[in-house]
């Protein structure tokens, strides 16, 4: 059991993506920083009442495309990968619709560098975000 809030009331209702839908992870795109990110969500946070091992994506679903993501959400970011829905789930992951559209989080198995790397290797090459400010 955690200490952690607990994400359900954070989950928003809607049909599970298709599989054919993007997942963008904004970088860097990297196993440490997907081992950061991951414990950093399972101190604050629970799933099913342990602790939620997540990393955030964002979805290309209903009215987000991948340039509205990357210029409206991930501005910030320099690099950004992709895969889609259908790839992450058939390698088992759960995709999480969390807080709100287009924001999912994505279950990993553990907080670990094993774990990142594999969540990593369904993604395909780290590619430039065109739409990165350096400010708002």
């Amino acid at each position: 059991m955690s200490n952690g809030q607990p994400i359900e009331p954070l989950i928003r209702e809607e049909t599970p993506p298709q599989e054919a839908i993007v997942v963008i992870r904004g970088g860097p795109i990297t196993v440490a920083k997907i081992v950061e990110h991951a414990l950093r969500q399972q101190a604050v946070f629970t799933y099913r009442g342990e602790p939620m091992v997540a990393v955030s994506v964002d979805l290309t679903i209903e009215g987000w495309s991948v340039e509205r993501i990357l210029r409206e959400r991930m501005w910030s970011r320099s690099k950004y990968a992709i895969t889609t829905a259908g790839e992450l789930r058939s390698a088992g992951y759960e995709l999480v619709a969390t807080s709100t559209a287009p924001h999912y989080s994505v279950v990993l198995p553990a907080a670990s560098p094993d774990a990142a790397a594999d969540f990593l290797a369904h993604f395909g090459p780290t590619l430039v975000n065109e739409f990165r400010q350096h400010r708002r």
